[in-house]
């Protein structure tokens, strides 16, 4: 999943460079923010199994 959400930003990142569309850069700004926020809330919450 960790992949596939970095080459979403990637994919956005050469949008905003080649991109003329206003709404196509801030549309896909979006998406892969929130992806991030996603990805990062599922690790916040995975429990960490630790034994010492």
């Amino acid at each position: 999943m960790d992949t596939l959400i970095f080459g979403v930003l990637l994919a956005v990142a050469l949008i905003i460079i080649f991109s003329k569309s206003r709404w196509l850069v801030i549309g896909s700004w979006a998406v892969a923010a929130l992806a991030v926020i996603g990805l990062f809330a599922y690790h916040a919450n995975d429990v960490l199994e630790l034994s010492f």
